[in-house]
Formats: structure tokens, sequence, C-alpha cells
């Protein structure tokens, strides 16, 4: 795709969604977007749908949050209307819908709206809720998704979705080819069931049974964190490192140190984590969980396996480990696939959705 001289100056685009310092992928893809934007001449406002003070504070502050969020994000829409004219609105399935819902107060005022939509759980989410969710959806310019298998997921119910996927600045990520590979794994998620962070412990216990000396990195918090320690414990398997979380700014590095990345999740869409890694040329072994496979392609620059398999998983890793021609192939492969969700190609996509150039076949 060629890159489009597309004029952003004088665009006010309102980007309403989380940002950090919240935690995850929607957050980090609102933050990336707001940047690029800006560079690219663009009036952006935040609108940020987490308010700290309430969703940490003390347990009746927690328990008002959704009314809190509520008001705050109609207020912050209603006075910030003025100064831009595109309202960029990031959501996701259950509460998460509510974005969705609160962004209608900008078609009273003209503004062109504009949906992406995030996480796994579409699928559930529209098949139990879709008779409401539809006709709010319908009402805006554009809706968005992260990739083809969430789109058919929005086709079954009528409705007409672009794919825009999520923007990796890979120049951030230091490449470098790998194989040999040293036995040194990366797993970086969030420390939740959704993402099986014990099937990353049980991995890894299986690679040991042949690899002595490799090793597992563990980069995340949440709420198993107390358990996958203790599985630690009981399993008594050295070279087992958990980091907690780590600042933006420290990612690349954890990438860069390690020779393959392993993902477990159960639910998924478009992790930032899988394109992150592969900007850094790492190997990549994951479960084909979700749309998985629409980033990742067996065998091309990548690995997957049956969600809890964690047998297939291990055998994935053992074969690169064994297999230093694919370990190579699947590196130089992986950088390659994330280059293509580099702004230089997301930028024409995105301008197509808010309405400032027409679509071409050869772009979308």
């Amino acid at each position: 795709m060629r890159e489009l001289d597309v004029r952003w100056q004088g665009v006010g685009v309102a980007i309403l969604g989380p940002f950090p310092p919240r935690p995850g992928g929607v957050s980090v893809q609102c933050a990336t977007l707001a940047r690029h934007l800006e560079a690219a001449g663009a009036r952006v406002t935040r609108i940020n749908t987490d308010i700290p003070a309430w969703r940490h504070g003390r347990r009746a502050r927690r328990m008002l949050f959704p009314t809190a969020q509520l008001v705050h994000l109609t207020q912050t829409l209603a006075r910030t209307r003025d100064a831009w004219q595109v309202l960029h609105v990031h959501a996701a399935s259950w509460w998460g819908f509510m974005p969705a819902v609160v962004g209608l107060e900008a078609r009273r005022w003209g503004k062109r709206l504009v949906l992406t939509y995030h996480g796994g759980g579409a699928a559930a989410f529209m098949a139990r809720h879709g008779w409401w969710a539809r006709p709010i959806l319908r009402r805006y310019d554009a809706l968005l998704t992260l990739t083809p298998t969430q789109a058919r997921i929005f086709h079954q119910h009528g409705l007409q979705p672009q794919i825009v996927p999520n923007i990796v600045p890979t120049s951030h990520f230091i490449y470098r080819e790998r194989g040999p590979l040293r036995p040194h794994i990366l797993w970086l998620r969030h420390l939740e069931p959704r993402y099986r962070p014990l099937d990353a412990l049980a991995v890894f216990q299986r690679v040991r049974q042949s690899i002595p000396n490799a090793t597992l990195t563990l980069v995340g918090g949440g709420s198993l964190k107390s358990e996958v320690e203790r599985a630690m414990e009981v399993s008594r398997v050295s070279g087992i490192r958990l980091t907690g979380p780590l600042a933006a700014h420290a990612i690349p590095a954890a990438y860069h140190a390690a020779d393959i990345f392993l993902n477990t999740s159960e639910v998924d869409n478009l992790p930032l984590t899988l394109i992150e890694a592969s900007a850094s040329g790492l190997p990549i072994v994951s479960t084909n969980a979700g749309s998985i496979p629409d980033l990742i392609h067996h065998g091309q620059d990548g690995l997957l396996a049956p969600v809890g398999d964690v047998d297939a998983l291990a055998h994935h890793i053992l074969t690169l480990l064994s297999d230093a021609d694919l370990a190579r192939r699947l590196s130089r492969a992986a950088r390659a696939n994330a280059v293509r969700f580099d702004w230089s190609h997301i930028q024409p996509l995105l301008a197509h959705a808010y309405g400032l150039i027409p679509a071409h076949d050869d772009h979308l």
C-alpha cells in the first residue's frame, strides 16, 4: 500500500477511551494514536474513560465509579465539543461498550462518529445483546474492527465494519535476527484468567525436562499473581523470573533480551504484544485463540497450537530450539509481518474512516 498525502492540519479529533497509566493494550493504542495524529498536524483532545481516583479509591467510591464515569464523559464531551469535528470512540464488550453509548451525544452536534471495537468478546456480547447494540453501532459513521475474524462477527449482525488494525511504531523495537536460539523464553501479558499464565508455567516445565538451562521471564501483574507465585513454589522448577509490570520504556529491552515469545491466551483479538514481539524479531509460539490466526500464520511467521494444549506449545518451543534455520526464517518473517502495522500503513485507512479522503480498493 502506498502512503497517501493526507492533510491532517487543522483537523480536530477527540479520542474517547482509556489512556495510561491505565494498563492494557487499549490504553496504549489510544495514546499511540494521539501521538501520531498530533505529529501529523491534527488537534487531538484526549477524553479518558478511566478515572483513577474513583476506580482505585475507597470501596464506596469504587461502587459509584460507573455513575461517575458516565457523568465525567458526558460533561467532558460537551465542554470540549468546539475543539473537534471527529469523535473516535474506543469500545469493547459488556461495560466496555458504555463509551459507544455515551459517544452518541456527539451526533446532536453534527460531529462525525467513528468507533473502534477492541477485545475478543464481540461474538458472545453481540449474541446476547446485539438486539440493542446494533442500533447504536449503526448510528456511527464508521465501525472499525482490528481483524477479519472480528469483522465477520459484525457482518453476521448486519453491520458493515472496516478493518483498521492497531498502530505499532515498529521503530521503537530493536530488531535482532534470532537463530540459533538461546533457550530464553518471554511471556508478557496481564496475569489474568483469559491469558492463562499457569499454562506458561506448565509449558516451561515440559521444556525444562529437555533443556535444563532454559529460562522463562513472566512480565505482568494481575489478579492471578499470588496463584502464579504459589505454582512456582510448588513446582520447584528453577529458571523462572516474575518481574511484575514493566514501564513502557522498558518493554523493548525485555523483547530484545529474549529469544522466544510465548503466548497462552484463551481470548484475544489483535494482541499488541504479539506485534511488538514480531517487530523485535522474536519467533512466536502462541495459542490460536480468537483472531490470532489473522495475525500469526502457522509455519510462516509463528507457530500456533490449540488453547490449553501445553504439550503442543512446548513441542513448538523445542522444535525452534533444535532447528536454527526455522528459527531464522520465522524471525525474519515476524519483522516483515509487524511492519504492516506501522503508522504509514494505518493512517490512510483512518483518514478514510474520518471522512478526509475517499475509499480506494488498493488502500483498504
